[in-house]
């Protein structure tokens, strides 16, 4: 079926070939042979340009052209620009596609019935078309012609986009001559940051006018003019949101759960700065990961407070998902797009090309062979043609047991399974695929070869939609327990002794974010063993580790070095503001240390149900009756009394989505992130991790957090004591593995090697 073929059904039917039954039949001569038409058609069909899995028809189309009142490009509606926004891809479209459309496509009746005059001003467009394509110059003179300023262009764009020029010359010409629009698209990437200052209107002009059609643009406030930044996750995430939008001089917006979140900082913060909240019904999932409700909520919200400017108003927003459930929602990506409400990271298509582990290992296959896991990917939900491919994969000796069957949209330990030998496929299939049905993912999964007991790293990239993409180097995330980080630390230590293994991983990611189209913050994660690295996926949003980045980089300015903030930077790439510094512009100051402070404890008596030993962290909730942080310089005074010489900053943060009287009602046991960062002299440069882990152990000792346990209801249970993992995270700095750890390459440590290391410390 074609892409158009919801645009109307024909009167009458040329053949019985199913295509032609969506057409309307074109105009033949006596005796035609029939199949060559068909054939035409066909391929007429099949070079209409549509944006991802996405779709932008004919009558819609038209309309626009046409001006009918209300008409818009669903799948587009949040384009920046308003109605020149929506005319410019119209027309964009109607090139690409109008010969096969108007021959083909039954729609004047259509078009007539949403506007009367609507098929004469689509005739009069397509003679005026016509007429530019006769007298198009040739492409030595149109390449003179791009030689004008972006501004000059841009009006030029705007004229032919809104029909106030007498000729078509520009647009018809990047149809054409593709290499054109790519020339002024590198144009635009160079000279955006100017641009921008100056006349960020011609910035959306030629972005839109030079887009790739076959996948959706990047969308974005029009002209830069964000005011409103509507927040969607809650928790320490929503709290920094909050906080950023407040310091970018925007108005927050926040999204909560009635149920839960009525009183939570977020909402209390956005009232404070006179910004307002609006109210989501049902659990968290329901809430916070509803993307139909929550548009709903937002109109609703917006008509009430802006009344009859409310769209105005609604341009202005942007929504920021942190990394809650909407994030990597390509579903909810889509319904946001087609509600006109710009969505603060990539579009759907990207995620859909980045997100899906099967299409990132063939990716980053074809940029590094050697950078992938022997193994196999298999497009399929059938048990017995997964089985098969497995079996024959083996056969082939592609790879060898035991593997790693993992779901192609599965995550954080979800959606895989290791399978020690042939004999255990069915089984773990069975597993898997019913773990895909549960979450309702996409189908397929990929078949890897298991590599036992790896270093877990990743990348930190941006990129924005005009195609500069910057690396924030690495983090190293191996501390973890039960699939999950506890501990990150940037930049790793071990690959201090792998020199030039850096650079090239970056490199790669970069490649990737470019050949995806990202737009946005994303990680690229990797296993690194022995050496030698494998890259694992990309995360299409920002990441609870990212603050560790943070705190190990600045940014050169022409005032000095300035922090680096992942998060405004996301905000300003939405306000289609370009990165405004090179990547030699990003400085590595200090090494950091990330601590994820959760809402559990280490219980060494308490077996595990997954896997039956005893020892695992068990999570409680509790209302907090104290926080409290210690100061960098009664920290420095402590050590320098220890005899540790050498640091010449400390910097301690404290990301919390709590105070003192709130409630955490365990549902994320994450509840705060301890940032502890410190850059040294030059002679104690070789020291720095040890001089890292001392300080981050007087850190933790000096943090208090207390309170009292609370039941799921949140009733308080008095004489109970809310636990955190504080003096885990000290038991874990003191270990062998990590005193060896910040002085050389540890043979022992992998991901597993927390739990491992606390049960025997236990024993």
């Amino acid at each position: 079926m074609p892409r158009g073929s919801r645009d109307g059904l024909p009167t009458n039917h040329l053949t019985q070939s199913p295509l032609l039954r969506y057409i309307a039949p074109p105009v033949t001569k006596h005796g035609a042979d029939t199949e060559a038409v068909v054939n035409e058609i066909e391929a007429s069909m099949n070079a209409i340009a549509a944006p991802g899995r996405g779709y932008v028809g004919c009558n819609e189309v038209l309309a626009v052209l046409a001006d009918a009142p209300t008409a818009r490009l669903t799948d587009l509606n949040s384009l920046p620009l308003g109605r020149v926004g929506q005319r410019l891809m119209a027309l964009r479209y109607f090139i690409a596609n109008g010969s096969a459309w108007l021959r083909y496509f039954a729609w004047e009746n259509p078009l007539a019935r949403v506007c009367a005059e609507g098929p004469e001003r689509v005739r009069e467009l397509s003679a005026k078309l016509d007429g530019g394509w006769a007298h198009l110059p040739t492409e030595p003179k149109l390449a003179r012609l791009l030689e004008a300023s972006l501004a000059d262009l841009a009006a030029q764009i705007e004229g032919e986009a809104t029909n106030a020029r007498q000729s078509f010359v520009l647009l018809p010409s990047f149809s054409r001559y593709p290499e054109l629009a790519l020339r002024l698209r590198e144009r635009l990437r160079v000279e955006a940051a100017s641009l921008v200052q100056d006349s960020p209107r011609s910035a959306d002009l030629i972005y839109l006018a030079t887009q790739d059609l076959k996948r959706f643009p990047a969308t974005c406030v029009g002209e830069g003019n964000l005011r409103y930044l509507i927040v969607a996750d809650k928790g320490e995430m929503g709290v920094r949101a909050v906080r950023e939008a407040v310091a970018l001089g925007l108005t927050p917006v926040v999204l909560f759960s009635e149920r839960d979140d009525s009183s939570s900082l977020q909402v209390r913060l956005a009232q404070q700065h006179d910004g307002f909240s609006i109210p989501l019904a049902g659990t968290f999932r329901d809430s916070y990961g509803n993307a139909a409700q929550i548009a709903e909520r937002v109109h609703q919200a917006y008509s009430a407070r802006f009344k009859e400017k409310a769209e105005v108003a609604l341009a202005q927003s942007a929504l920021y998902p942190g990394y809650g459930p909407l994030a990597e929602n390509t579903a909810a990506i889509g319904h946001f797009r087609r509600h006109g409400i710009v969505f603060v990271g990539p579009m759907q298509d990207v995620v859909e090309r980045a997100g899906d582990k099967r299409k990132f290992r063939l990716l980053a296959q074809s940029i590094d062979p050697d950078a992938v896991v022997p193994g196999i990917v298999i497009d399929d939900n059938d048990a017995d043609a997964i089985i098969a491919a497995i079996e024959k994969g083996h056969a082939e000796k592609s790879f060898s047991f035991p593997g790693r069957l993992k779901a192609a949209n599965g995550g954080g330990g979800r959606g895989q399974m290791v399978i020690p030998g042939p004999e255990d496929v069915a089984s773990a299939v069975q597993k898997v695929l019913g773990e895909i049905a549960a979450n309702g993912w996409d189908q397929g999964v990929m078949f890897e070869q298991n590599i036992p007991e790896t270093v877990h790293l990743e990348v930190q990239v941006l990129r924005d939609r005009y195609g500069n993409t910057r690396h924030f180097g690495m983090r190293d995330c191996t501390e973890q327990r039960a699939s999950q980080k506890i501990q990150e630390e940037a930049p790793p230590a071990l690959l201090r002794f792998f020199p030039g293994l850096t650079e090239r991983i970056c490199k790669v990611a970069v490649r990737i974010a470019d050949e995806v189209g990202y737009v946005g913050a994303c990680t690229v994660e990797l296993m690194f063993k022995n050496g030698h690295f494998y890259l694992l996926e990309m995360n299409t949003r920002i990441q609870v580790e990212h603050p560790v980045t943070e705190a190990a980089h600045r940014i050169r300015t022409g005032k000095g070095l300035v922090p680096l903030n992942l998060v405004q930077l996301q905000i300003e790439i939405a306000r289609g503001r370009p990165l405004m510094f090179a990547q030699e512009d990003v400085v590595n100051t200090h090494v950091a240390r990330e601590f994820r402070i959760n809402a559990e404890s280490w219980k060494p008596n308490i077996k595990d149900s997954r896997d039956r030993k005893l020892g695992l962290f068990l999570p409680n909730a509790g209302v907090f009756d104290k926080i409290e942080l210690c100061e960098a310089r009664e920290v420095l005074r402590a050590l320098k009394k220890a005899g540790v010489v050498g640091i010449t900053d400390l910097q301690v943060r404290f990301d919390c989505g709590f105070e003192v009287e709130d409630k955490l009602v365990n549902k994320d046991p994450t509840f705060g992130k301890l940032i502890v960062s410190i850059a040294t002299e030059d002679k104690h440069a070789d020291d720095r991790y040890e001089l890292l882990r001392q300080a981050s152990i007087e850190v933790l000792k000096r943090t208090r957090i207390e309170g009292r346990q609370v039941l799921p209801t949140g009733s308080i249970i008095e004489g109970s004591r809310f636990e955190t993992n504080l003096s885990d995270h000290i038991r874990v700095l003191e270990s062998e593995c990590l005193r060896a750890h910040s002085r050389e390459p540890v043979a022992f440590r992998h991901v597993n090697w927390v739990v491992d290391g606390l049960r025997k410390l236990s024993a």
